[in-house]
C-alpha cells in the first residue's frame, strides 16, 4: 500500500477543535486545503483505469499564501504552501502609485496583464507602472512554481507536467495565466470550481472571483 503522511501543526488543529466543542458541533474530521482544491479542479480517475502519464498540478492564489498540490489523477502526490499571494500585488502597485495596499485592490481588479487598459481614476501612464509592477511580483512567484515543479520531478516516479490549473481571487486578474505561461514554460490554465458540482435552478453562476470558492467547494465533495 502506498501511505501518504501529512504533517500539521498541533496548536493549529486545536484551536479549530476547540472551536469546534465551543459551538457544540461534533467534528468528524479535518481535511487538508490540498486535497479540497485537487477534488475540485480534477476528476479522479475510475478503478481500473490506467494510471494518467501527466500529473494535475493545482495552485490556489490565495491572499496571503498560495498552494501548490499535484495529483497522479488517484491521490496527492505533493503539495507545498508558497508565501506569495494577492496581497503582494496590492502591496506592489500600491508602491507604485504611492497609495495604501486597500486602495490598489479594486485596481488589480481593473488591471488586465494582456491589455494596456487603464482603469477607473488612473492616467495611461500610472496603468503602465501598475501593470509593470504587477508582472515584477509575477516573475517572483513564477521562479517559486519553477523550483517546486523541480522538486516534484525529482522525486522517484514523478509523472510529467502537461499544465498548471490555477484559481483563487487573483487568478482571475486579467492575463496572469498567459504571463505564468510565459515565464514558466509550462501550459497554464485557469480552473473551473464547479467543474464537479451542479447549480440549481435558482442559483447563478457567479459573474467574478468564482476560484475564490474553489478549497470550499472541494471540501465538499467526498471521493
Amino acid at each position: 500500500r502506498r501511505i501518504l503522511l501529512v504533517v500539521a501543526y498541533r496548536e493549529l488543529i486545536d484551536r479549530y477543535v476547540t472551536a469546534c466543542k465551543k459551538a457544540g458541533i461534533r467534528l468528524a474530521g479535518i481535511d487538508l486545503e490540498a486535497f479540497a482544491l485537487l477534488r475540485a479542479l480534477g476528476d479522479p480517475l475510475p478503478e481500473g483505469a490506467p494510471p494518467s502519464d501527466a500529473a494535475l498540478v493545482v495552485v490556489s492564489i490565495g491572499h496571503d499564501r498560495s498552494t501548490f498540490a499535484v495529483s497522479d489523477g488517484r491521490v496527492c502526490e505533493f503539495t507545498r504552501v508558497l508565501d506569495w499571494g494577492g496581497s503582494t500585488l496590492d502591496v506592489a502597485i500600491a508602491r507604485e502609485l504611492d497609495c495604501a495596499p486597500s486602495e490598489a485592490e479594486p485596481v488589480k481588479r481593473e488591471l488586465s496583464l494582456a491589455t494596456a487598459n487603464v482603469p477607473e481614476g488612473l492616467t495611461q501612464d500610472q496603468a503602465d507602472r501598475a501593470r509593470e509592477a504587477a508582472r515584477r511580483q509575477l516573475q517572483t512567484f513564477a521562479r517559486e512554481l519553477v523550483s517546486s515543479l523541480q522538486f516534484y520531478q525529482n522525486q522517484p516516479g514523478s509523472l510529467g507536467i502537461g499544465e498548471i490549473v490555477i484559481t483563487g481571487g487573483s487568478a482571475h486578474l486579467g492575463g496572469v495565466a498567459d504571463e505564468l505561461q510565459r515565464l514558466i514554460g509550462v501550459r497554464v490554465e485557469v480552473g473551473d470550481p464547479l467543474l464537479r458540482v451542479k447549480l440549481g435552478k435558482k442559483l447563478r453562476e457567479a459573474d467574478e472571483q468564482l476560484g475564490s470558492l474553489a478549497v470550499a467547494i472541494g471540501l465538499g465533495i467526498e471521493d
